[in-house]
């Protein structure tokens, strides 16, 4: 367990971004004059964890420990709570409305009458209220548009005159028992959970302005044993989806083709390895690892790039299949921004350029003011946005409970929210 005495501060957030790779910690404290300073950051391998699952609650919390323990000690103070990432193939997006007619003392309005709050929550209430199997939770309800008779991108219709009012919102679920299962390995760690916060969520609060998500913009957030997709538009979610593939795939497949471990084919595709093969050199060849007593082999780096490129493309290819679902309907005129472990392969925009048909960048979290050399990396985007995000709405949603949406006290919050997200 972890031993340091000195309790965290008031003003000092927390984000674990908790990977099947990697786990990543970053202590950050809010300031009213410099905004958010970072104050440590700890990262360490994970196990434990498969795709976004909970596998092992004893391997899963060392790792966890292990992670949290670097950046206390690099803070100087310990971590007593934090706004957790979850994510993995049971996480479902759905797109779903809610639609009243606009009544007047709960009685139906003969003629025009003015939006009241009391309305706009009824359609919020009807909006969130889908048939879910019991085995699932609403993680996320995220506001998109309100629709006034026949106009649309409405942001606050309150006091509109209107016969209909429509509210659209994108609902993330997940599975309950997965987000049970990680609240138990944090807490078990020492450590009290915040908020449970869908990953890309918070990837997109580090790397993506405003602009992007007004105009449109496609996160792509690839990790170790999943890669994330959320499609932003006109300010809101307009499709997410998680895919059962990831940077861990790249590395089975090397290892089962030269015959290596799972560490070396790490190392190797690390090292060697780039997204497009093209970009890589038919001449310069390095030596494989290889047991005693065995005949030592030789391999070009495009040969190893062919095998990441294959499955690279692929990720890609289900990329755009998850992008044309979404409910767009204009041009998502910012591209693509690749955030994760899997944003560091070499060449890796190129490729998904040629695969996804647009501009593709590299995300580098953003809204730290002090050792922001430390972080500035795509590895960490989940993490600082799990600070950003999570003191975002964290007072005004109990995230991860699903009992976050009871009550007219609750709805009026989340109808204030959706016009302060505008």
């Amino acid at each position: 367990m972890r031993k340091l005495t000195i309790s965290q501060d008031r003003g000092v957030l927390v984000g674990l971004d908790i990977g099947t790779t990697k786990i990543c910690c970053i202590i950050a404290q809010q300031n009213t004059i410099d905004g958010l300073k970072l104050l440590g950051a700890g990262i360490g391998p994970s196990t434990g964890i498969d795709k976004g699952m909970v596998v092992n609650i004893e391997e899963a919390v060392n790792s966890i420990e292990l992670a949290v323990n670097k950046a206390e000690k690099m803070a100087g103070q310990r971590v007593n709570s934090a706004f957790i990432g979850i994510s993995g193939d049971h996480i479902r997006g759905i797109n779903t409305q809610g639609a009243i007619a606009i009544s007047k003392n709960g009685h139906p309005a003969a003629y025009d009458h003015e939006i009241t709050n009391q309305d706009i929550n009824r359609a919020l209430e009807l909006a969130r209220a889908v048939s879910l199997p019991v085995d699932r939770e609403i993680l996320h309800a995220l506001p998109q548009e309100y629709i006034v008779d026949d106009q649309r991108n409405i942001k606050d219709p309150s006091g509109m005159v209107a016969r209909r009012l429509e509210a659209k919102i994108h609902l993330v679920t997940g599975a309950i028992t997965a987000a049970k299962n990680m609240r138990k390995c944090i807490e078990e760690s020492g450590i009290d959970v915040d908020g449970l916060i869908y990953q890309p969520l918070a990837s997109a609060a580090s790397t993506l302005e405003p602009t992007e998500k007004k105009l449109g913009v496609v996160l792509v957030d690839i990790g170790g044993g999943t890669t994330d997709v959320s499609v932003f538009y006109d300010s809101g979610v307009r499709h997410s989806a998680v895919i059962a593939l990831g940077g861990n795939n790249i590395t089975n497949d090397i290892a089962m083709m030269l015959n290596v471990s799972l560490e070396d084919a790490e190392e190797i595709k690390i090292k060697y390895g780039s997204a497009k093969a093209a970009m890589a050199s038919t001449d310069l060849e390095f030596e494989l690892p290889h047991q005693a007593g065995e005949e030592p082999r030789n391999i070009s780096e495009h040969e190893i790039s062919r095998y990441i490129e294959a499955r690279m493309e692929e990720i890609f290819h289900m990329v755009k299949r998850e992008i044309l679902r979404a409910d767009v309907q204009g041009e998502i005129s910012f591209g693509i921004v690749l955030t994760g472990g899997g944003a560091l392969l070499k060449n890796v925009t190129s490729l998904a350029e040629e695969v996804l048909g647009g501009r593709v960048k590299i995300g580098i979290p953003k809204g730290l003011n002090s050792l922001v050399e430390v972080a500035a990396s795509p590895v960490y985007a989940t993490a600082i946005g799990l600070i950003q995000y999570g003191e975002q709405i964290a007072e005004e949603f109990n995230i991860g409970n699903r009992e976050i949406f009871t009550g007219d006290k609750t709805i009026t919050k989340i109808a204030d929210w959706f016009k302060g997200m505008f």
